[in-house]
């Protein structure tokens, strides 16, 4: 496995959601969890740890839910050679993905990345995020400075950046700049963060960033032009096999 270059590595940790149910997948995630439906044969949550890992991450805690022993076994049994794999139960992970984030606490380093386990992206995407060192307190956000070139803009999440920080995140601000890759490099203020938020009524991973973009602790990594894809229903399981195929950076081997 080939690791993809970047400055600083110190960062070996990744978080990774994958609690959700996917209803847009319907009758394919009856019998089974989202991250464990198929991309050009492979899982889908095979293909993020793999292109994390070209990114130098060994190490993975991933936060399931829906049919959770299903994932869980699977993990267990298909982690590849020298990645090690850790699972935390979500048994609220019908409420907003803030609340995943929050079952992590206490288990993870003092820095990581986190990521969706239905976000695909090419692993220099990873590797640029991590390339210079997080500020204690602050967190760090990939985003993609081209909107028109993302699929489905209308239900993405949205950013407004300026000189390096998130000024403001959520799919229905009037005012952006850029779309939320769903792809972070996260120290331990992402917590109380969360949890003013939660307090607040605001369960999403969304709103706890923009408490830290308040705060003016929260950074924009532009990642514009390296590929990447959220996967939400059939067409963007469509678009990341077509992507594989096509010899494109969401290739391993």
């Amino acid at each position: 496995m080939t690791i993809e270059p970047r400055a600083f590595t110190d960062i070996h940790h990744a978080l990774i959601i994958a609690a959700g149910r996917g209803r847009r997948f319907h009758a394919d995630t009856e019998h089974r969890p989202k991250p464990l439906i198929e991309i050009d044969g492979r899982p889908l949550i095979m293909h993020v740890i793999g292109r994390a890992a070209r990114a130098g991450i060994d190490s993975f805690t991933v936060i399931t839910g829906y049919r959770g022993d299903d994932l869980e076994a699977y993990l267990a049994r298909e982690a590849p050679t020298g990645i090690s794999i850790r699972c935390i139960r979500n048994h609220e992970w019908g409420r907003p993905n803030g609340i995943s984030v929050l079952a992590a606490r206490g288990t993870v380093p003092e820095s990581f990345a986190l990521m969706m386990a239905d976000h695909l992206f090419d692993p220099r995407l990873l590797g640029k995020l991590l390339s210079a060192p997080i500020t204690d307190g602050h967190c760090r956000l990939a985003v993609d400075f081209h909107p028109p070139g993302v699929p489905d803009l209308e239900d993405a999440t949205k950013v407004r950046a300026a000189d390096g920080r998130v000024l403001d995140i959520g799919k229905e601000i009037p005012h952006y700049n850029g779309i939320d890759t769903g792809v972070f490099l996260c120290t331990e203020a992402i917590f109380p963060a969360l949890e003013t938020a939660v307090s607040r009524e605001r369960e999403s991973l969304s709103e706890g960033v923009r408490e830290l973009a308040r705060q003016g602790r929260m950074e924009a990594m532009d990642v514009t032009g390296l590929f990447w894809l959220d996967i939400d229903d059939e067409a963007g399981l469509l678009a990341a096999g077509a992507a594989l195929r096509e010899k494109s950076p969401l290739r391993t081997s």
